[in-house]
């Protein structure tokens, strides 16, 4: 009996369970509960990432969680975002096509743009600056971070410094200049339905079997795009569902959490310390060029000035929808400008980052040798 205890005991271990992670789990749903309870900006990530950060700066023993339960939790992460592909999302993008690739194009474009510029003016790794600068798509840009030897906390620190910056300023703006319409239900665009559960089954078990193969590849969040994309062709295709169950969302942004905040300590926040001017002056911009492409927005398009408002902000899609909802804006036209360009930045951002890593590397031992 004793030998069988040790037996189970060592396969536990060597599955990555030991009191300190069920610590770092317990304290992170503890987060993810109260972010949920009480509409934290940036959901429960956010939630579970402070708490866990915090009692790791008092000390406790915690500790990231093992490799295969955060692969798996990055490849639901992507089947989360790839499922609000739906028909009906394709069609707004099609019927908007202009404006949506304008707005697009523009906040992409604004991001790289200032990850250079920060990278260059604060020694930033590249890494750290590509993720922390993408507009929108807080957790898998900091799973990019990690997987390109980034910082994750800072990443989340500097999208969280940008979100909570643009929910305070939207509907001040809105409330204070235009008359929002009345509030618009989440489900304008049609009820938010989950499939049955044979189709979710094939979506879960192809997704992870997708997202596993991706990892040998060597792209930069290879589980996480190939997850997207096999969600939004199967949903789009045959599932039509316009929402996976929420408890996958919530998995992936507990476990994604927990281990961020694990891994904050007094040096992480040293680390930050450096860059801190620098987030809030990208954040600054960010607001300034969500305003300007409002603005143009609502004068190519005619479009009400709230949707252009946040349509054209820099936060993450399911944030701004909600937004969009409270205020009465086009809650279909803002989901599918998100949505597009979150996908465009998972698409885009990881090669990037990738060939930029690499022209930096190839750089680094002409300039060792010639001084």
């Amino acid at each position: 009996m004793r030998e069988c205890g040790r037996q189970a005991g060592a396969l536990v271990h060597k599955a990555g369970f030991s009191w300190r992670l069920a610590l770092t789990l317990l304290l992170g749903g503890l987060g993810a509960a109260l972010a949920q309870r009480y509409h934290l900006p940036g959901g429960m990530i956010i939630g579970a990432m402070a708490i866990t950060g915090a009692a790791s700066l008092l000390g406790a023993p915690l500790v990231n969680p093992p490799s295969w339960m955060r692969r798996v939790a990055r490849i639901v992460l992507g089947l989360t975002i790839g499922a609000t592909v739906t028909l009906a999302t394709l069609r707004t993008v099609a019927a908007a096509m202009g404006p949506v690739l304008l707005i697009i194009v523009a906040m992409v474009g604004a991001g790289l743009l200032v990850a250079r510029i920060i990278h260059r003016v604060t020694g930033m790794s590249l890494a750290t600056a590509f993720s922390g600068a993408a507009p929108g798509v807080l957790s898998a840009m900091v799973a990019l971070a990690e997987d390109l030897g980034g910082d994750g906390p800072v990443v989340a620190s500097l999208h969280l410094v940008r979100l909570v910056s643009i929910m305070l300023l939207i509907p001040s703006l809105a409330r204070a200049f235009f008359e929002p319409a009345a509030a618009v239900a989440l489900t304008a665009s049609g009820p938010a339905e989950t499939a049955g559960f044979w189709p979710l089954a094939v979506l879960l078990v192809v997704g992870i079997a997708g997202g596993l193969l991706a990892t040998r590849t060597g792209v930069p969040a290879g589980d996480l795009l190939a997850s997207l994309a096999i969600a939004a062709v199967l949903n789009a295709a045959w599932i039509q569902a316009s929402a996976t169950p929420v408890t996958w969302r919530i998995f992936a942004q507990w476990v994604i959490g927990s281990g961020l905040g694990a891994s904050i300590s007094r040096k992480t926040l040293r680390a930050f310390q450096p860059f801190a001017v620098a987030g809030l002056t990208m954040t600054a911009f960010f607001l300034a060029a969500g305003l300007a492409l409002a603005w143009l927005l609502w004068r190519l398009t005619g479009l009400d000035p709230v949707t252009c408002l946040v349509a054209s902000a820099a936060g993450g899609a399911e944030t701004m929808i909600i937004l969009a909802g409270e205020l009465g804006g086009d809650v279909p036209l803002v989901t599918a400008v998100h949505v597009t360009r979150q996908i465009l930045i998972l698409l885009v951002v990881p090669f990037l980052a990738r060939g930029a890593l690499r022209g930096n590397k190839e750089k680094t031992p002409g300039v060792q040798e010639n001084p």
